[in-house]
């Protein structure tokens, strides 16, 4: 988990924590593909509707949208250490809500548990898809949590630790089935990129502050 030196300074951070991208940023102009939003907007309906089918609790994806109305997401990965800026001008965030709650804060009796495996999997599948179909470099997607967390995952990061096409063919089966092997590559996958969003700085540091979870 992070570190315990932390944990006051994330206490008061987080107690403001963006739960989503800003619908808009004064400063920044994000140079986006407007076919990539589209294809990811396709993706959205196309997960949506397998989850929506599977048997037990249910799970829509209900935004899909560019990353690019901040400048950077800053991850922080130790306390000890900067910050690792990375440039959000070419990214689509998606957001994945309980059926028939309020998001991205659902009461927690609608929340899932961090350790869920079906709704990483979920945010894994809707990853590998986007940067399958898609030209962008950054996919970051909020989890159903009660406290907003997102699971962010770079092009250049995931294609130089796994084959994507082969991740795809792993997890885009029927998502009530969860055996050992998929759970073990989906906590490999996402555990290393789960992270706390904090509040966003005013301009000039338009950057979303990210904490990640565990180390």
């Amino acid at each position: 988990m992070i570190h315990i030196r932390g944990v006051v300074v994330l206490a008061t951070l987080v107690a403001g924590a963006v739960g989503a991208i800003p619908a808009q940023s004064s400063s920044s102009k994000p140079a986006f593909e407007a076919e990539a939003l589209t294809r990811a907007r396709v993706i959205r309906a196309e997960v949506t509707a397998k989850y929506r089918h599977a048997p037990g609790r249910k799970l829509a994806v209900t935004e899909a949208t560019p990353t690019g109305v901040v400048e950077s997401i800053t991850l922080i990965t130790d306390w000890l250490e900067q910050g690792r800026v990375v440039p959000a001008d070419n990214g689509i965030y998606f957001a994945i809500c309980p059926a028939h709650a309020n998001c991205p804060y659902p009461a927690r009796s609608a929340a899932w548990r961090l350790g869920a495996v079906r709704p990483r999997r979920m945010a894994l599948e809707l990853a590998v898809r986007t940067l399958l179909k898609t030209s962008v470099n950054l996919v970051i997607v909020a989890l159903p949590t009660a406290r907003p967390t997102w699971i962010v995952v770079e092009r250049d990061d995931l294609l130089a630790s796994v084959q994507v096409p082969a991740v795809l063919d792993r997890i885009s089966s029927n998502p009530a089935l969860i055996d050992a092997s998929i759970r073990e590559l989906v906590d490999r996958l996402t555990r290393p990129r789960l992270f706390l969003p904090l509040p966003i700085l005013p301009p000039p540091d338009d950057t979303i502050y990210a904490v990640r979870v565990f180390s």
